[in-house]
């Protein structure tokens, strides 16, 4: 089943390679942790030094916010990862 196609607010041309569109979203989901907003950093140990990257917790559909909590809650053997709709 195909996303539906979400409608056209506005749209600019930066230049001949760069087209920025700002369309709608149904909604915005986040992933909480005990009903409580978190953030999620990610370490990553190189050999340069240790790395890390700030994950996102909030998406404008459904399905990765509940692919997140899914594998959040795989990982610290829980059930305590939720998704809610925020708007």
């Amino acid at each position: 089943m195909a996303r539906p196609k979400a409608e056209l607010i506005d749209r600019i041309n930066v230049d001949d390679f760069l087209t920025i569109e700002i369309l709608t979203a149904p909604g915005l989901w986040a992933v909480l942790y005990k009903q409580q907003a978190i953030n999620l950093k990610r370490l990553r140990l190189t050999v340069q030094g240790d790395d890390f990257k700030y994950m996102r917790t909030t998406y404008v559909s459904p399905a990765p916010a509940n692919n997140l909590a899914k594998k959040l809650n795989e990982y610290f053997m829980c059930n305590d990862f939720t998704v809610v709709k925020v708007l």
